[in-house]
Parts: C-alpha cells; sequence; structure tokens
C-alpha cells in the first residue's frame, strides 16, 4: 500500500512539534466543543495525561486554556483554568542542557505559586533511563523542592486516537508520524543474520539492553558518541572496577560493523599513566578472555582506550546471536554480553 504524504515527514522540528504541543492544548477549552468534538476529548485527554504524570486532576471541566510560547525562553506555558500551570520543555533528540530546567521553573516561580506549576519534560525521541533519571530527580530551590516529570512517545500514541474516517487529518498525520517511529524502534526484533535497520532500531535495542543490564541501581548509558571519523552510536555499561567498563559501537546499520570493546578510561591520568594503564588492562583481558577476544588494530593513548575487542576473528560483530534460521535471538545475545562482563569481572580482580 502507498503512504499518503505527511505533514511532520516535512514539519520535523521542535517548533512545529511546539505548535502540534499548544494547538492540542487550546483545543481542550469548554469553547470548542461543539467546533470538533474529537479534537476537543482529545485536548482533554491531553492536559489530563500531562497533569496525571504529577498526580494531578483530573479536571472534569476545562473552560479556560491560555498557551504561550518562548515565553522566558521557555517551549510551552499553558494556564489551565487559571489554577494548573504547565511547564513544558519540548524535545525530539536534543537533552537539557545549560541548566535549561531550573532556571525554566525559577522564572515561573516567581509568578505563580509552587503548588500550581507542573514541569513536564516532553520527548518524542528515543533517550537513555539515566536521562529519564537525570530530568525526574528532586531539585531544591527556595527552601523547597520541584520535579519534572517525563512524558514521551508512548504517553503520547495513549492520548491519540487511531485514525478513523473523517478524523482531524493533522491530527492523524501526528499520530501516523509518532507511530512510525515507534515501529523502527521496534524493528530490531525482526533482525536476519547479515542485515540490520536503522539508529532507532539500534535505539530500541539498547533499551532492551538497559533491562537486561543494570546492575545495584546502575543504568547502562548511550547516546551518538562524536569522533573525527564521523562518530557512532554507543552503548556503556560497568562490568570491571572503575577504570575499565564495555562499550557497543554500531558504526552504520551494517552488521559486519559492531563492535563489542573493552575499555578503559584515564580521564583523571597524565599520558606515563595512560600508557601503564592501557597495557596492563590490555594484557590482563587478553588472559582473561583466552580465545574469545583479540588485540584491537591500533591501541592509542588517550583519555578512553580501547584495549581489546570481542572475537577472534575478523567478524567483530559475533557477540550479536541469531538462531538457526537467521532470526536475532535476544536471549543469546544477551548472554555474549554477560559473558564479556564476567571476562571483564576477572580480569580486574
Amino acid at each position: 500500500m502507498t503512504m499518503r504524504p505527511n505533514l511532520f515527514d516535512h514539519a520535523t522540528k521542535e517548533l512545529s512539534q511546539d505548535a502540534m504541543i499548544c494547538w492540542l492544548l487550546e483545543w481542550a477549552a469548554k469553547e470548542y466543543r461543539e467546533e470538533d468534538p474529537q479534537l476537543a476529548v482529545v485536548g482533554v485527554k491531553f492536559v489530563n495525561a500531562l497533569l496525571a504524570k504529577h498526580k494531578a486532576g483530573p479536571l472534569r471541566e476545562i473552560h479556560k486554556v491560555k498557551v504561550d510560547t518562548q515565553d522566558k525562553r521557555i517551549d510551552v506555558l499553558a494556564t489551565i483554568n487559571d489554577t494548573h500551570v504547565l511547564l513544558i520543555e519540548d524535545k525530539i533528540s536534543g537533552a537539557d542542557h545549560g541548566g535549561q530546567l531550573e532556571r525554566y521553573y525559577k522564572a515561573v516561580r516567581e509568578e505563580h505559586p509552587p503548588e500550581n506549576i507542573y514541569p513536564i519534560y516532553l520527548k518524542t525521541g528515543n533517550f537513555p533511563h539515566s536521562e529519564r533519571c537525570w530530568v525526574e530527580k528532586e531539585r531544591p530551590t527556595s527552601g523547597a523542592t520541584y520535579q519534572y516529570k517525563v512524558f514521551d512517545r508512548s504517553d503520547f500514541l495513549s492520548v491519540l486516537p487511531e485514525s478513523v474516517p473523517g478524523a482531524n487529518p493533522i491530527l492523524t498525520d501526528f499520530r501516523d508520524y509518532l507511530q512510525r517511529i515507534e515501529d523502527k524502534t521496534n524493528d530490531y526484533k525482526e533482525w536476519t543474520k547479515g542485515e540490520t535497520t536503522g539508529p532507532e532500531a539500534w535505539q530500541g535495542f539498547f533499551k532492551r539492553l538497559e533491562e537486561e543490564l543494570r546492575r545495584n541501581g546502575k543504568w547502562p548509558g548511550w547516546g551518538y558518541v562524536p569522533n573525527p571519523a564521523g562518530g557512532f552510536l554507543g552503548f556503556w555499561w560497568e562490568g570491571g572496577d572503575a577504570h575499565a567498563y564495555l562499550q557497543l559501537q554500531v558504526s552504520q546499520g551494517d552488521v559486519s560493523n559492531q563492535h563489542l570493546c573493552f575499555k578503559v578510561g584515564a580521564r583523571d591520568a597524565e599520558k606515563t599513566e595512560q600508557r601503564r594503564r592501557k597495557d596492563d588492562y590490555h594484557q590482563r583481558i587478553m588472559r582473561a578472555g583466552a580465545a574469545r577476544v583479540r588485540k584491537p588494530g591500533r591501541m592509542r593513548i588517550a583519555q578512553t582506550m580501547t584495549v581489546a575487542i570481542w572475537g577472534k576473528n575478523a567478524d567483530s560483530a559475533n557477540w550479536l546471536a541469531f538462531d538457526a534460521n537467521g532470526k536475532f535471538d535476544l536471549n543469546r545475545t544477551v548472554g555474549n554480553l554477560k559473558e564479556a562482563e564476567e571476562v571483564l569481572a576477572q580480569a580486574c580482580q
């Protein structure tokens, strides 16, 4: 079936998403109920879903909605019924930077009592759990505390109705656009030997690995890692001591270009100590790994160093497991990663 044109294939920036958020919030007002009953229902549902993140509401009647954008550089500031202030930081793929969350809350706090403010971090792209933990931590201010709550893509999809005949085309386009991102994120479940899909599927795979590899309340991290060669999508987690860890490096969608690396950090060290750590950890991991690891093509002296790579042969992606029919095997793959953990743990004893 041919996919029809979608507005949000072109309106891909955060300002476009800001506009969609504002539009839905405005439709929650009672005065628009007869104009488009479906949009009015979705608007109310959206407002109450945002408030529910703070265990507030639901509001049975919304008689007034005031929406401001980029006031004090805040993405969306919506006042509902003159009593509930939704402070929304809107993201697609970016993250909090420069103390944005604290700065925006303090600006709103100057004009509204804290019990009326509901800070929301709305993000429709994929992001690691560590980011969620950072966003949702309690922050002190003026003798009190405040807390942002994450409203993610799955939360948004739960608000938006599935496409039905006669539905508003903008609403339908936005839901279909988010659903396509969700579907691409879950594509890793359908990987076949020799073929993988795009970056969203790797992100979905990494999100699943977070659950499998977290330890003692510590979550793995993942994200884009820039470098002079063009960068890669990385996933890193603890498995050794204070200096050693494991990292998956995904350079391209091609399954032959992925690496499971044993890494050593030396940001706190001078060149002499960096060299010592490189040689020491390389030797220990090679002994502990026996026939399961190999020496990198080059071992540079740097703040972070790859000192060994999983797999003795040129098939650098052999940590990825597939069944006899060539279908991706998640359980065996996780088993391989845990085996690499054991090698690193033994090397660090």
